[in-house]
């Protein structure tokens, strides 16, 4: 056999999820590769699968969504995909390293995280609740050799994927279906060790940053699931296609501190599809960095470069904002219209100053469009510092052109600013 299916015969006195475990179980002392979850449960003749606890992905497997619906069962604490290492007490060494993991979808495979079930980061180890990681609908953790694919996640109860330390993997034609009606409702989130990834056409709606590079050193990322023989750099990584939005956040988001560098990131071709609808207003398509919060200390210059964003298209507020560092880096293509207010920008309108701000050195922001709907009420470019950590140093602004735009760069770091062609 070249696959086992959930619906085997063998399987069908077991719930939902212990079907597809044991068919993964049986492929694993097989040898068999690949596991199939048909579109029509054949124990309740249904076309839907209900999950009450995660399966388990051992090394070497591809779980084949084939036109299924998974939901989560109500009430329920725990992931609908785990890799089994994960709370193995080798997890974090080299012989827990797990590899050639594959979820995919065929056709109209979706993972619906159903209904809430009272498990945030505020309840997080309160009160009875498990830590908040068992609300994520897929979480990997020290593998290589990835893919996720060809899959619609809706209603997740925390982050839809979320992978720490991961190398070599490839997430690809993911749509997010979230509401903002659970706190961080982001897509996707690679953390603390990942490297060599490639993240590309991604669509729909985050309820938070749809696409997030996360690096903190704090919290379970240095603790249980600190990786100590890998380097826990986030590097490496390309974001194209990226045709969504996010409700009230980012669509893709960089943030890195408390020493954990960010570097060698290309992001190209980012599409806000929000259309300033009611109640759907992303604050920015690109933000890079955020003073607003960091376990041990900011970063510091040189832990966050060598960005690379091309091809952005902006509809409401920031098209980029950057805030603590950033240094070698470009910015081109960037178009602005309907309801923006900015290209490029290192404050955010009301907030406070403590929490603005940048040190940027030997940047370039070129070929800028900004055809706006009505007058913006703020620039096209902000350079504002509002500390002594915050410079401007070999930062190039050209090729601009306004459409007649009167208020083009402000900011009280305006004046270290280089200018060229500004039409």
């Amino acid at each position: 056999m070249d696959y086992i299916s959930a619906n085997d015969e063998r399987f069908l006195s077991l719930s939902d999820s212990d079907a597809v475990t044991a068919a993964v179980k049986v492929a694993k002392d097989n040898d068999i590769l690949r596991v199939v979850i048909p579109r029509v449960n054949k124990r309740t003749n249904r076309a839907e699968w209900i999950f009450d606890k995660a399966v388990l992905l051992p090394s070497n497997i591809e779980i084949v969504l084939d036109n299924c619906y998974i939901r989560q069962a109500d009430g329920i604490f725990d992931n609908v995909f785990r890799n089994e290492n994960f709370y193995d007490k080798n997890s974090c060494e080299k012989d827990g390293e797990q590899h050639n993991i594959v979820i995919r979808g065929v056709g109209n495979a979706v993972i619906d995280g159903g209904n809430p079930n009272g498990l945030t980061e505020k309840t997080s180890e309160k009160d009875g609740y498990p830590h908040i990681r068992w609300n994520n609908t897929i979480l990997l953790h020290n593998i290589r050799e990835f893919t996720i694919e060809n899959i619609t996640i809706k209603n997740q109860r925390w982050w839809g994927i979320n992978l720490i330390f991961a190398r070599n993997g490839r997430l690809s034609n993911i749509k997010f279906d979230a509401k903002n009606n659970i706190p961080n409702q982001d897509g996707i989130d690679l953390r603390v060790g990942c490297t060599d990834i490639i993240i590309e056409n991604i669509c729909g709606q985050g309820g938070d940053d749809l696409v997030a590079l996360s690096g903190f050193k704090g919290g379970d990322c240095i603790k249980e699931l600190y990786v100590p023989w890998r380097k826990d750099d986030i590097c490496n990584i390309i974001i194209k296609n990226i045709m969504g939005t996010s409700v009230r956040h980012a669509i893709v988001a960089l943030r890195n501190q408390d020493g954990i560098k960010l570097h060698d990131i290309t992001i190209d071709s980012v599409c806000d599809t929000s259309h300033n609808e009611n109640g759907n207003n992303p604050y920015a398509a690109i933000r890079i960095g955020n003073k607003a919060y960091a376990n041990k200390r900011f970063s510091i210059l040189g832990e966050t470069a060598r960005i690379f964003v091309s091809n952005v298209h902006s509809y409401n507020q920031y098209a980029v904002m950057v805030n603590v560092t950033l240094t070698d880096s470009v910015f081109k293509n960037i178009y602005c219209s309907k309801k923006s207010w900015s290209a490029f920008s290192t404050k955010r309108c009301n907030l406070s100053p403590e929490v603005q701000g940048a040190k940027i050195h030997n940047t370039v922001i070129e070929n800028v469009f900004f055809d706006v709907e009505e007058k913006s009420p703020d620039s096209i470019f902000n350079f504002f510092y509002y500390d002594e950590k915050d410079a401007f140093k070999n930062v190039i602004v050209r090729n601009v052109f306004t459409n007649g735009c009167e208020n083009v760069i402000e900011g009280n770091g305006k004046d270290c600013i280089i200018t060229e062609n500004i039409f």
